[in-house]
């Protein structure tokens, strides 16, 4: 007998709802390779007890995990769902063991504001994540104006804290917020977010299924059996924090150090300068080895402004590619199986 569904109607929201939607596996936070270039994230995530939840390594059962969230509920702090004929039933204190990261007490989000909390001033908290105590106006930072150590704490939020499909650059309120907390280590109720953010994906049309990664601890918590599953993932080189993330996310290694690559050409600028001033000879029309020329007239404060954002949307469009283009294999590869599943499941009722 087919467990896989509790009834009809769940099949037919497995294949209409569910099934389309792509899993966001995560991305896996190597810490020793943070540590090797001097970028200190392993204190800040070992106070939130989160550095074993970051660093999971397990395979990831595609189709399962849309099975989970086919039958997926919550209410009143509650997790419910059904998988391969077993029902699943998980308070957040059994979800905190089974992933393994201790409770705390501070649950708070936001969608379209910035955060009210004891302590958390927005614009004390904009200076200390951009490292630039000069800012004067309250209003949300760009991704590129963060500290390298900001920057990557939101793009882990976007990858395995509140998981997401789209531009990873985009910085939301909640992000925000949860960026303060972690550099002031203020210890974050992570399975409160959790529960929240998959009811909260599970409900729209075109969210991502979040936290493919760790379901597979779930079911393997409730003795799913996980043999002979066709739609799996186990876990690549890309699914890895390293020195092709730090590449896509525009840093460059300088003396073992990741520094924006912007940086790097303003400094150079500044050299460039300083040996005019200091009567350097030469021909004015000479450059650099791989400078290209310059065609474009002078920029000015604004368009150079326009110029950064639209730096910020291509890059956000290439990690959304990416991921289309990943959810696009997928699905071309399960189609004539989900198809044949469908005939069969419709003979099966008599239709």
């Amino acid at each position: 007998m087919d467990n896989a569904f509790r009834s009809f109607e769940d099949s037919v929201r497995f294949y209409n709802e569910i099934s389309p939607k792509a899993v966001v596996f995560g991305k896996i936070a190597d810490f020793p390779f943070f540590a090797h270039h001097h970028i200190h994230l392993r204190e800040l995530f070992q106070a939130q007890w989160w550095e074993n939840f970051l660093s999971l390594r397990q395979t990831q059962y595609i189709t399962l995990v849309k099975h989970f969230y086919t039958h997926f509920h919550y209410k009143e702090g509650k997790i419910t769902s059904y998988v391969k004929g077993k029902n699943i039933s998980l308070t957040l204190n059994n979800l905190a063991n089974i992933l393994g990261v201790p409770r705390t007490s501070l649950q708070r989000y936001t969608t379209n504001d910035w955060m009210h909390f004891q302590g958390y001033d927005p614009l004390e908290s904009i200076r200390q994540m951009c490292g630039n105590p000069n800012i004067q106006h309250v209003q949300k930072p760009t991704s590129t104006e963060l500290t390298i150590e900001s920057r990557l704490i939101h793009h882990i939020i976007t990858l395995n804290i509140l998981p997401r499909s789209g531009s990873y650059e985009y910085i939301t309120y909640l992000d925000l917020f949860l960026i303060w907390c972690i550099l002031n280590k203020v210890k974050l109720d992570l399975y409160f977010y959790i529960a929240w953010h998959m009811d909260t994906c599970v409900k729209k049309k075109n969210d991502a299924l979040p936290y493919g990664l760790h379901t597979t601890s779930i079911l393997e918590k409730f003795e799913i059996d996980l043999s002979g599953e066709r739609e799996t993932r186990k876990v690549l080189p890309m699914d890895v924090y390293g020195t092709t993330t730090m590449k896509q996310m525009r840093y460059i290694i300088r003396e073992n150090i990741w520094v924006k690559k912007d940086a790097i050409v303003e400094e150079e600028i500044d050299e460039e300068a300083q040996m005019e001033g200091d009567g350097a000879q030469g021909n004015e029309g000479a450059m650099h080895e791989d400078e290209e020329p310059s065609t474009a007239p002078p920029t000015t404060p604004s368009s150079s402004h326009a110029n950064e954002d639209n730096f910020q949307l291509m890059f956000g469009c290439m990690d959304s590619m990416a991921t289309s283009m990943e959810n696009l294999t997928n699905l071309v590869t399960n189609l004539s199986q989900s198809l044949e599943d469908i005939n069969e499941r419709l003979r099966n009722h008599g239709i």
